[in-house]
């Protein structure tokens, strides 16, 4: 039974069968080696345009995953031109089972290696490239994260692809997820605002904001909370949570600071003088860079004083060289003022009194 048996699959159409799926196979990996050959010098040609390393890991791990997935499929088209030819190899029988599962499992597997080696070098070189370099020991730190995640996403495509079932397991995937996130909402809402405050940047360490009524110098970002040191030394820690929520002035991240005064001088300044202020403003911003000065006019009359507004900018982000140059303008005016016998104005107000046989001194009453 068993010679005939052997008798039956040892025909010549049976060798003929085998030896052109060998020549497909053969014929497949030359192809393959070509391809690879051409494909590795291009690749190799524009990484080696770039400084950077990353680009040669790159064009590695694509080549390293490219050969073993076109040999795979030279393989495999050997393998279809078998099923096609032998009668015993029935198309969507035992053996062509296993062999397409064996297949897409190999093809899977090198698909995920591949994700799992290209994609973090993609985003470490756009996180440098963005200026984000601080962020790095984060996504390190998700590696093996996001490595578990591609490789279990990997195992459901083939679960799926091989006719299993799914709903039961995406149903139990559904209630583990819900029962985990129930139980870990806190730390999960945590590290959520800790990501966000990350990659939205309302401000970073080192920089000087303003929280509803606190003002002072961000030291440190936690995942649960944010340490600021107030003006007063204290060290303020403020919920990310609460962070997130309202709005936060930040005095650290600005390219220039615009600064507008309105002061005031007396009704009685002379003409000439009023036309000479502006001037005389000017000049005193000029005196103190790196003050860059903007304009100033006589804007309006107020009820006690003939109004200026000047402004100027400041191009430092440092919220203590602003308040220093302020300063140092704002006395620059005050000695200017003094020395051209200008007077500011403060409020007042002029009453004139009439008498029977004629009109009385005005009287001022501040």
């Amino acid at each position: 039974m068993g010679d005939r048996l052997i008798d039956s699959v040892l025909t010549p159409a049976t060798a003929l069968s085998v030896i052109s799926a060998l020549g497909r196979v053969a014929i497949g990996v030359v192809l393959v080696f070509i391809a690879l050959r051409l494909l590795g010098r291009w690749l190799r040609g524009m990484a080696g345009k770039t400084k950077s390393d990353t680009d040669d890991r790159l064009v590695g791990a694509v080549l390293r995953t490219a050969g073993p997935l076109g040999y795979l499929a030279a393989i495999h088209w050997g393998w279809m031109s078998l099923v096609e030819e032998l009668p015993y190899l029935k198309p969507g029988g035992w053996a062509d089972r296993w062999t397409e599962g064996a297949v897409e499992l190999l093809a899977i597997v090198l698909i995920v290696r591949l994700l799992n080696q290209v994609l973090p070098l993609l985003l470490n070189r756009s996180l440098v490239r963005l200026g984000h370099s601080q962020h790095l020991a984060l996504f390190r730190g998700l590696d093996s994260l996001i490595r578990s995640l591609f490789w279990i996403l990997g195992l459901l495509v083939f679960l799926q692809n091989q006719g299993v079932q799914m709903g039961a397991i995406y149903a139990s995937l559904a209630g583990a997820g819900i029962g985990v996130g129930l139980a870990l909402r806190g730390p999960i809402s945590n590290f959520l605002n800790y990501l966000t405050i990350l990659l939205d940047e309302p401000f970073r360490i080192g920089h000087f904001i303003r929280f509803d009524t606190v003002l002072g110098t961000v030291e440190r970002v936690g995942i649960r909370s944010t340490h600021v040191r107030s003006l007063d030394g204290e060290r303020i820690v403020i919920s990310n949570e609460e962070l997130l929520t309202k709005t936060i002035q930040n005095f650290g991240d600005l390219p220039k600071r615009r600064i507008a005064t309105i002061i005031g001088v007396l009704y009685q300044t002379p003409v000439q003088t009023v036309k000479a202020i502006p001037g005389l403003i000017e000049s005193v911003i000029r005196q103190h860079p790196p003050a860059e000065f903007d304009r100033c006019h006589f804007t309006r009359f107020a009820d006690s004083a003939l109004e200026f507004e000047f402004v100027y900018l400041v191009p430092d982000d440092d919220f203590v060289v602003y308040l220093n140059l302020q300063q140092q303008i704002n006395i620059g005016i005050m000695e200017v003022f003094q020395e051209k016998g200008i007077e500011f104005a403060y409020p007042t107000q002029t009453l004139f009194l009439e008498k029977s046989g004629g009109q009385a001194p005005a009287a001022t009453i501040s």
